[in-house]
């Protein structure tokens, strides 16, 4: 299944590194942690894309899956099997507002949120 990331995921993943390099006084190996946190979700994502926690409202067929220590990181995602097609939508840790933003990026045009 071919992955597609939205635009902005990359600054998402940045600025979970930044935030927790700060928080930590500079421990970027608790980063990296979080950053290999990350990869695994997105694969147990891939390996089975249509389990997670379906949205509805403006997010409807869209998921949603926590994972990591803490269950502190928010995957939204959309598989579409009929393309082969993992979709995803954002990327967020802790008590970030991940439910508004998504509900941005998962709709045409939400490419600047």
């Amino acid at each position: 299944m071919r992955v597609v990331r939205h635009p902005l995921v990359p600054r998402d993943v940045e600025g979970i590194v930044e935030h927790i390099i700060e928080v930590t006084g500079g421990d970027v190996d608790a980063a990296e942690r979080r950053l290999d946190e990350i990869d695994g979700l997105l694969a147990a994502i891939a390996l089975n894309p249509r389990s997670g926690i379906r949205l509805d409202g403006p997010l409807a067929g869209w998921l949603v899956r926590h994972g990591g220590r803490g269950q502190a990181i928010t995957i939204v995602f959309r598989p579409d099997p009929a393309r082969d097609l993992l979709e995803i939508a954002l990327i967020a840790f802790g008590g970030r507002n991940w439910l508004d933003l998504a509900a941005t990026r998962g709709q045409p045009g939400g490419a600047s949120a």
